[in-house]
């Protein structure tokens, strides 16, 4: 076998398109080719069997015509009756027989002629309507009795027209079937040919959902392997990509998180002892100036400062660290932290935007990666949405997939939107990407 046409790709040998196609056509021609000769051959008894029975009817007339010499007057009419029998069976192919006595009186004739439906047509066509009559062989019967008939074996036209008709009408039955299992076989070839394409849209098809680890099995054609190949090799870079980039932003997120928690035991341990300090001594001040309502009205004024900042400090540090956080670093539920984060949003001065939220994960148990990453991710929608969209209304959804698989999250309000639609989408194609251990879906995030 010639390795300029065909390979080894995985135990499949994988030939070219047209090889496969031709090797096909071959076949399906030697069937077609074989059913076709079935065909012929049972239309060539059937000739044969027409052929004899105009023979036997032959071999019947002649008898019948000797007989007729010998026999008596009163058996005459039987031998006459026999004969029209014969005639009218249209066995006897080719041919007619016409039988008349000495006065021109018919005794046995043709069958009425159809020369004037499309039979006649056909013989004036062929030019043999006007020579019928000529081409006969006539002789005459004598009996005992000085009886004298004439007899004549007339040309059949219409025997030779069914005859032929039948002879084109077979030809026309062989080539139907031929061609009938012909295109059959084409259309079975070609299908077998193409039906890899039907593997290659669904991989592709689940490549656009992000899922790269379908691999396409071995072709039956080069072409078809080769885009096998070529897809598969895709598939692999990407899912490598992907992974990477899911590690990254493991990474980057455990990066993230670790400084916000540096951040918050510093606040909390430095900042938060002196502001306590800060308050006790202006507490003091407060009662110690009572006789002097000057210094008394600065020492409420900086209480209210350190109340003030001690404030800001404590929604800073939570900020930082969610209250779902654990004294052993173990995250709560998804639920406790959105009830957490919502309450938080709607405890502040001032706030009229209704926050709404929903958690339908069903029996799926995110990690704790996740779990921190639908929360930041929530508490940064939030916080676009309540300084950019003045929304009044915001809806918040995360829902597991009805297979388990993957986790769907999203954010919708009533405010004013981006108003760029094209810069909108890799905003949340980020939010999407950073969900650990998560395959992303199609987008389905607005804010």
């Amino acid at each position: 076998m010639s390795t300029g046409h065909c390979n080894l790709q995985g135990g499949v040998i994988a030939m070219t398109m047209s090889r496969y196609l031709l090797s096909r056509a071959i076949w399906i021609s030697a069937a077609c080719l074989c059913c076709a000769l079935v065909v012929a051959l049972g239309l060539a008894v059937r000739a044969i069997g027409d052929e004899r029975r105009g023979a036997d009817a032959m071999a019947l007339l002649i008898p019948r015509l000797s007989a007729l010499q010998m026999a008596a007057p009163a058996e005459r009419e039987a031998h006459f009756a026999a004969l029209r029998a014969i005639n009218a069976s249209a066995q006897m192919r080719h041919l007619w027989l016409h039988l008349e006595d000495a006065k021109g009186q018919v005794l046995v004739s043709a069958p009425a002629s159809r020369d004037s439906s499309a039979w006649g047509g056909l013989l004036a066509l062929a030019g043999l309507s006007a020579d019928a009559a000529r081409l006969e062989s006539r002789w005459e019967i004598r009996t005992r009795d000085g009886a004298t008939y004439r007899a004549a074996l007339r040309w059949n036209p219409e025997s030779e027209i069914q005859e032929a008709s039948d002879d084109v009408a077979g030809n026309l039955a062989v080539l139907a079937v031929y061609s009938a299992l012909l295109l059959f076989g084409i259309h079975w070839a070609v299908g077998r040919a193409l039906a890899p394409l039907q593997q290659i849209l669904a991989a592709i098809r689940r490549y656009e959902h992000k899922d790269y680890s379908v691999r396409l099995p071995p072709m039956r054609t080069r072409e078809m392997d080769q885009i096998r190949r070529a897809l598969n090799h895709l598939a692999g870079v990407l899912d490598e990509t992907q992974a990477e980039r899911r590690a990254l932003s493991r990474k980057l997120l455990t990066a993230q998180e670790s400084e916000r928690a540096r951040l918050a035991r510093e606040l909390h341990d430095e900042f938060g002892q002196v502001l306590t300090a800060m308050r006790a001594d202006a507490a003091y001040l407060v009662r110690k100036s009572v006789h002097e309502p000057v210094l008394q009205l600065v020492a409420n004024d900086l209480a209210g400062h350190c109340a003030r900042i001690q404030r800001e400090v404590s929604h800073l540090l939570h900020r930082l660290r969610p209250h779902g956080v654990q004294p052993d670093g173990r995250l709560a539920s998804v639920e406790r932290l959105l009830q957490d984060l919502v309450q938080a949003w709607r405890d502040q001065p001032g706030q009229q935007t209704q926050v709404d939220y929903e958690v339908a994960l069903g029996g799926v148990a995110p990690g704790a990666d996740l779990v921190l990453t639908l929360y930041r991710m929530t508490q940064e929608a939030l916080t676009n949405v309540m300084r950019h969209a003045g929304a009044r209304r915001v809806a918040i959804r995360i829902a597991a997939t009805a297979a388990g698989e993957a986790v769907r999250w999203s954010v919708e309000d009533d405010g004013q939107g981006i108003a760029d639609v094209a810069a909108r989408g890799p905003i949340w194609a980020r939010c999407t990407s950073k969900l650990p251990l998560l395959r992303p879906l199609p987008r389905q995030a607005a804010a």
